[in-house]
């Protein structure tokens, strides 16, 4: 039951973040650029991910593998979200920085996002012309109680029951809200997905990601 309550609060919580950026955009801090980045002219170039020297990026990366929570490891399909038409509409490739937000110029942040890493838009064929490494979501996104020395956890500002609240953005929140705004979105455009596509969640589907601890 403790547990129970605890996924329903942790619900309420990210669905309100999630609302809250959709409409309002009421974030500080680094968060989501989904909607963000709808307008801009970005032709993504698709993978294979391999780069003149032998770079490459692995096919699946495990998101949380050392995880305290109960709803344990995610595994992030990386090959195929970078490689195969996975928009909301799925009609094109998702651009870099639907993730990797920092990766391209300041002139092309659009508030809340103020950090940028990169004098050019990141898409595959920057990335395998280029030395510079790609930032990691926990290189701004830290776990709880884990912020390296001289460093500050981004904060999310979300309305909750008619009242302003601050939460840090930590990688967890982080990637909820990365991605449960994206599949949520694509479920409401294309319903069909939801039971035809396997391994396809939603917001509320904890354990079709999460391998429980």
């Amino acid at each position: 039951m403790k547990n129970v309550v605890k996924l329903f609060i942790v619900s309420i919580f990210v669905a309100t973040a999630i609302v809250t950026l959709l409409v309002r955009g009421d974030l500080s801090g680094n968060t989501s650029v989904l909607a963000q980045t709808a307008n801009k002219a970005v032709t993504p170039t698709p993978a294979p991910a391999t780069a003149p020297g032998g770079k490459s990026i692995p096919k699946n990366f495990v998101l949380g593998k050392d995880s305290a929570s109960e709803h344990g490891e995610v595994t992030f399909d990386h090959d195929t979200h970078a490689s195969k038409n996975y928009s909301v509409d799925g009609k094109s490739v998702i651009g870099c920085v639907e993730c990797h937000h920092t990766d391209q110029p300041k002139s092309a942040l659009k508030l809340p996002l103020v950090t940028s890493e990169r004098d050019v838009v990141l898409t595959m064929d920057v990335w395998k012309g280029s030395t510079k490494k790609v930032s990691e979501c926990r290189t701004c996104h830290f776990q709880d109680g884990n912020v390296p020395d001289g460093k500050t956890m981004p904060t999310v500002s979300a309305t909750v029951a008619g009242k302003s609240t601050s939460k840090d953005l930590n990688n967890e929140l982080a990637y909820h809200i990365n991605c449960n705004t994206c599949h949520d979105a694509a479920a409401k455009l294309r319903p069909e997905l939801k039971g035809k596509k396997s391994g396809f969640a939603i917001g509320n589907d904890c354990f079709t990601c999460h391998k429980q601890n």
